[in-house]
């Protein structure tokens, strides 16, 4: 990327953006309007005075008063941007003007996803409102492309939002001063978006919106109360296959920084009542006593072919299942942070109780995430774990992921440093979401760079103070936004293209315009990392991060930097950020902060000490360490075993030999020579060096007399350690499955439905409402141990979404004296098709010999599915929307399956 200078005069005004949660009384306005309750005083561009500090180094100084003029060491500015794609350009109408008008141009091919609305044009013109923040410093076109952001989070503002799913289509209000649509083409409001991009910069650009899309993913059940976070419509019917609705935590957290004071007890009120109740019922239904994670599918990471083995989305036999016995990374950062927030608001409430227990448990959790997923060899945490009966970590990386566990101090220091130099960087862009690809798979996930997910990576960096990789992720983010006039929502990893045709393998398969999280990344880069606006419970500091590269390519010029009229909790701030004139390897401190000329140290600004208006001004100094940081690149795309993984293995037969059993299988079709292969037991790397060419592994274990042992392939080329994904899992049951008790359908004792043979199977169809129950009476193991127990099920919803995976409770009790021994979660995702049968999610379990035991299967309200709550009472795309909650599922056989003694 190349950047060019031209002569430039640059100014600024704005007037004050204010916003507040839950004023039904306030003027309804778009995302840029002046705020009619800002004193009027503080809605004009009066001059303000640089007091003295009272130190050696005398007052800082922005420039004249009036537009807040930054300080320039030369009257050259940045207009242009070059990629191997095209160039993108600048220029301004009136650079004196203290609201400008820019003109965006580019020369790249850009990508129109929304044929209903008209292409952007170039050159594109962005006009400056009085009510939004604003930016100078010296570069022309980083001005520009902040005011693009800002631009386009106002497009996303909406007074109501709509998707095909919901009413037919038709619109639906979201709240008395709107809410922001998810991008151009995502016309509705979804729950890991919106709390993404809250968290990211919607919470301090206009926290009323904020407010709004937030609670728009929190609803009550249809019965009343029960008030929980959505999970969205999506892999085999929704919750619990996929489980990250606790993202919303993250976009609660930050909005209760930024939200104003007379209206963050009621939201913090909410949050509360809402987090209780998910995370409670979390615990009950995804939580895994054995190594204290949650179960559930990757965050934002949600199309299963993209990211998760083949085998899992087989066409006509899917195992979605499996996705839902997944242990992953990205999504046990977000229990961890939902858990802790919950625990902070207890404590707020009084309730001292559920504060201690919380704690606790995300104490336990933070544990658990680390031992589990940290690689100390690769130098990453592994991105998830694949099923219950492989529960070993696979080499294979996600970016939110490690970013997430970086900035939730999961990662130590050190573990922060050694991921941001260690994750690969392809292209001219920043890393990839996924490491490595996916063979044969379309560009979506798969061979893609994410803006939002470059966001918070660039976030992470800023928390580890690693230069080298905030330095490319933004470079990464002016790129795609200056060549594509907008903020898109991915591009391809490898040329930064918003699309690629490779036949099939084209893509991104969708790519938004606008995309709010997108937008939400970019004014996180700008306020939040650059600018350095930290809001926390304290208060609000002002700790900008720029590096020596960004000092040199992106400010060269400037002595000053100024970003104007950012509102915190009702107040208009001002931020000057003074450079030093020393240009040393090490990034840039503080040297001192000011608060309307008074110094203040590095301490949070309180409100207390906030008029309608105030100007922060904070000096930096060259570091005399730190800094030099190198990362991992992998730019050039024709070492393709370097970025890809090789394809999955299958394993062929398990073989006794004696004690022993030996495990057969199959590579996927890479050449052979070019590959090592590595075998798990029981999700432990038993061996790691096997050559390429070798079809079988003869196991050491010699317990499988009294031992279900289950195995998983993996394969790695040589050259570039990329590793596949594991094969599906292979389990010794025994001489003839002997450690396998089937009970089928007519040998249930049911209450609900109705007795039928169908789709191959006899079962009680209608089965699974309020009150249906099924019971399995005279199991008598003849060994102690651990048993899973399990269903053959059958649940026609689509594959990729819908709302009613079937959730089912089963408790074990004493035959004899009917005392529960055990309780489990049984879950059944959608199938496709109601004539294919699956196997559930398992439940474990230890019983003991000689003991009688009776199985029953209900419903409670632990286990309702998403189609239990208000929010989708319009869902119309498919059952368990208008017409009511749908539990059904049909079952054809019980497994009980013997794991160990």
């Amino acid at each position: 990327m190349m950047l060019s200078s031209a002569r430039v005069l640059p100014s600024i005004a704005l007037l004050a953006l204010l916003a507040a949660c839950g004023d039904d009384d306030a003027p309804s306005r778009d995302a840029g309007a002046p705020d009619a309750r800002v004193p009027r005083d503080a809605q004009v561009d009066a001059p303000l005075e640089v007091l003295d500090a009272g130190t050696d180094a005398g007052p800082l100084d922005a420039g004249p008063p009036g537009c807040l003029t930054p300080e320039l060491e030369s009257d050259e500015t940045v207009t242009m941007l070059t990629d191997a794609l095209g160039t993108a350009r600048v220029t301004i109408e009136d650079r004196n003007a203290c609201q400008r008008t820019y003109y965006l141009s580019s020369t790249a091919v850009r990508r129109d996803n929304s044929p209903a609305a008209p292409p952007i044009p170039s050159p594109r013109t962005i006009v400056e409102r009085e009510g939004a923040p604003s930016v100078r410093t010296g570069n022309d076109l980083f001005d520009a492309l902040h005011a693009l952001a800002i631009d386009e989070a106002r497009e996303n503002a909406v007074d109501s939002i709509r998707d095909y799913a919901f009413d037919d289509g038709a619109s639906v209000p979201c709240g008395t001063e709107g809410c922001f649509e998810t991008g151009r083409i995502w016309n509705y409001v979804w729950t890991r978006d919106t709390a993404y991009s809250v968290d990211l910069g919607l919470a301090a650009l206009d926290p009323l919106r904020a407010c709004n899309s937030l609670l728009f993913k929190v609803s009550d059940r249809r019965t009343g109360g029960g008030t929980e976070i959505v999970q969205d419509t999506g892999t085999g019917g929704s919750w619990p296959m996929s489980t990250d609705r606790v993202a919303w935590a993250l976009g609660a957290e930050e909005l209760l920084r930024w939200i104003a004071p007379a209206d963050h007890d009621a939201f913090a009120e909410t949050t509360l009542r809402a987090l209780r109740n998910t995370i409670e019922r979390d615990r009950e239904t995804i939580f895994d006593p054995e190594d204290g994670l949650y179960r559930g599918e990757q965050s934002f990471l949600d199309w299963r072919e993209q990211t998760y083995p083949a085998w899992v989305n087989a066409p006509g036999a899917p195992a979605l299942a499996h996705i839902g016995m997944s242990k992953t990374l990205s999504t046990n950062v977000l229990h961890l942070r939902a858990i802790e927030l919950a625990a902070a608001l207890a404590e707020e409430a009084g309730d001292t109780t559920s504060a201690s227990r919380w704690r606790d448990w995300a104490g336990d959790l933070r544990t658990a995430i680390h031992a589990r997923f940290w690689l100390e060899d690769e130098s990453l945490f592994s991105t998830y774990v694949t099923t219950a009966l492989d529960p070993s970590p696979v080499r294979r990386f996600d970016l939110l992921g490690e970013s997430l566990a970086i900035l939730s101090d999961v990662a130590t220091n050190d573990e922060a440093d050694r991921i941001l130099s260690t994750y690969p960087h392809l292209g001219p862009g920043a890393a990839p979401v996924v490491h490595p690809q996916q063979q044969h798979t379309r560009i979506y996930h798969n061979r893609a760079e994410w803006p939002f997910v470059t966001a918070y990576w660039l976030r992470a960096a800023r928390h580890a103070d690693h230069d080298a990789a905030g330095d490319r992720a933004v470079r990464s983010l002016m790129r795609a936004a200056a060549l594509n006039l907008s903020n898109m929502e991915n591009l391809e990893i490898a040329t930064g293209s918003p699309f690629v045709s490779e036949g099939d393998m084209s893509g991104p398969v969708v790519n938004s315009q606008r995309q709010l999280w997108s937008v939400a990344g970019y004014l996180a880069m700008v306020h939040h990392v650059i600018f350095g606006l930290e809001a926390s419970d304290e208060g609000l500091r002002v700790r900008p991060w720029i590096t020596r590269v960004m000092r040199e390519t992106l400010f060269d010029s400037a002595r000053t930097l100024v970003l104007r009229n950012v509102v915190w909790r009702g107040h208009v701030l001002d931020v000057v950020v003074r450079l030093p004139e020393e240009r040393t390897v090490g990034n840039y401190t503080i040297a001192r902060v000011l608060l309307d000329g008074a110094a203040i140290g590095e301490r949070a600004i309180t409100e207390d000490e906030l008029g309608a208006r105030a100007r922060v001004e904070v000096e930096l100094r060259a570091a005399s360490s730190g800094g030099g940081h190198e990362i991992t690149t992998l730019d050039d795309p024709s070492d393709w075993r370097a970025i890809f993984g090789p394809r999955t293995p299958a394993i062929t037969g398990l073989a006794h030999e004696g004690d022993r059993v030996r495990v057969q299988y199959a590579l996927g079709g890479d050449d052979t020579s070019t590959l090592r292969v590595a075998i798990y037991r029981d999700g432990v790397r038993v061996a790691d060096e096997l050559a390429g060419t070798s079809t079988s592994y003869l196991d050491e274990a010699t317990d499988g007399a009294t031992t279900t042992h289950c195995w998983a392939v993996e394969a790695c080329f040589t050259s570039s350690g990329t590793c596949s994904q594991h094969s599906p899992p292979s389990c010794d049951w025994g001489a003839g499955n002997e450690r396998v008790r089937t009970f089928d359908a007519s040998t249930f004792t049911v209450t609900g439905g109705s007795p039928i043979t169908h789709y191959g199977r006899f079962h009680h169809q209608g089965w699974g409402d309020d009150g249906h129950r099924i019971e399995v009476s005279g199991f008598t193991p003849t060994a102690t141990g651990e048993y899973f127990l399990q269903t053959l099920y059958g649940n026609g919803g689509p594959i990729d979404t819908g709302i009613t995976a079937a959730v089912k409770r089963i408790v074990v009790e004493d035959a004899t004296t009917g005392a529960m021994v055990a309780q489990g979660v049984l879950a059944m995702p959608h199938m496709g098709a109601w004539d294919r049968w699956g196997e559930s999610t398992l439940a474990r379990v230890r019983l003991e010999a000689g003991r009688t035991y009776r199985f029953v299967i209900t419903a409670d309200e632990d286990t309702v599915n998403m189609s239990a709550f208000q929010h989708f009472a319009s869902y119309t795309a498919n059952v368990g929307g208008r017409e009511g909650p749908f539990a059904r599922v049909n079952i054809a056989e019980l497994r009980v399956l013997r794991v160990a003694l």
